[in-house]
């Protein structure tokens, strides 16, 4: 551990190459601390922070700028979230108080939002449950014009539906029938479950109601493709380039890909139930991040699942100011999807 000087000197280098980009030196320092203290105690101080890799020095300048791992005991030890003022506490409310029509809607907008009010890269998913989703309610409609629907809700109340042709009328009497049918097998069971029901002789048993079995199959998957996928928003993409002055935009492409790709996503983010979490640099297991931090913050929904969201901003961002969105923009949400949930059991 540091000691009380020692932590001092590494939280005003890190604060003042946040806001300002450049390496910091003993006299600077010297002018910005609280206490009476000479360049040349400073000095030394930076020379033990240097020894122990908390600081390093940027080609021949003589100041000196955080590393990895003084950034990891910064926010370990030495800092904590500054509380959101009114007005972005006001603002997020406002935003969020849309009359949403599914989880989706909301999750979406939040992803905009958070952006909005950082200037960085926001990424929010859908809760997730912490034991498998599965098969809550499947209901079969007629929509006319030789067409139907079939609408599945989830477990955690995620609603999909798909439309598909069919070839003849069927009566009311039908469609309920065909709807307890698949109710009664299908209920409780994961998307996996449900492709492989259709294998069985469900399918048999089902043609009984409703001949055109093809397609409502072909209905049933690709919405069980939608379940399987993880539901996750991306906002503010070229803000990653901009705040670290990036203009080499051949590096654009690659980190696009990784946005459209699940598991890419999913590596880069930590899935604890730790309220707020941290990787910087280094921490992420890609090499197109090295320059940046990922925060991440989780929200539990009880029996709804779990719901996180992330900022991936430079790694020299201000984290005060950014652990303190995050905490708060997590519960704004929480409240939010809550309120959601309460208005669709009633």
């Amino acid at each position: 551990m540091l000691t009380e000087r020692q932590s001092m000197i590494l939280k005003y280098i890190i604060d003042d190459y946040s806001k300002t980009g450049v390496p910091i030196g003993s006299k600077a320092l010297a002018e910005q601390l609280p206490i009476d203290v000479s360049s040349a105690t400073i000095r030394n101080e930076m020379a033990v922070l240097n020894k122990q890799h908390l600081i390093e020095k940027l080609h021949t300048s003589s100041g000196r700028v955080p590393s990895n791992e003084g950034y990891r005991y910064y926010i370990d030890h030495l800092t904590k979230p500054v509380k959101l003022d009114n007005k972005h506490l006001q603002y997020i409310s406002e935003m969020l108080d849309g009359s949403f029509q599914q989880i989706d809607d909301l999750v979406r907008q939040s992803a905009d939002v958070l952006s909005n009010i950082t200037d960085y890269t926001a990424l929010t998913f859908t809760p997730e449950l912490k034991t498998e989703n599965t098969v809550k309610h499947l209901q079969l409609v007629n929509i006319g014009m030789n067409r139907m629907m079939v609408v599945i809700v989830m477990g955690n109340e995620q609603v999909e539906n798909q439309s598909f042709l069919v070839t003849k009328h069927y009566t009311d009497s039908q469609l309920t029938q065909a709807t307890n049918l698949l109710n009664e097998r299908l209920v409780g069971k994961t998307a996996r479950e449900v492709k492989q029901a259709f294998q069985s002789e469900l399918l048999t048993d089902l043609h009984a109601y409703l001949s055109d079995t093809a397609q409502f199959v072909q209905a049933i998957r690709s919405i069980l493709t939608k379940i399987d996928d993880d539901h996750y928003f991306v906002s503010g993409r070229m803000n990653m380039f901009e705040q670290n002055g990036k203009q080499d935009f051949s590096k654009i492409k690659p980190l696009y890909s990784m946005f459209n790709n699940d598991d890419g996503i999913d590596s880069l983010l930590e899935k604890s139930l730790q309220p707020i979490s941290v990787k910087i640099g280094s921490e992420i297991d890609n090499d197109q991040l090295k320059d940046y931090s990922i925060i991440t913050g989780t929200y539990d929904l009880g029996n709804h699942g779990v719901g996180r969201i992330a900022l991936i901003g430079p790694t020299r961002m201000s984290y005060p100011n950014m652990l303190g969105v995050v905490d708060a923009f997590r519960h704004e949400l929480k409240d939010r999807i809550s309120g959601y949930y309460r208005s669709y059991d009633q």
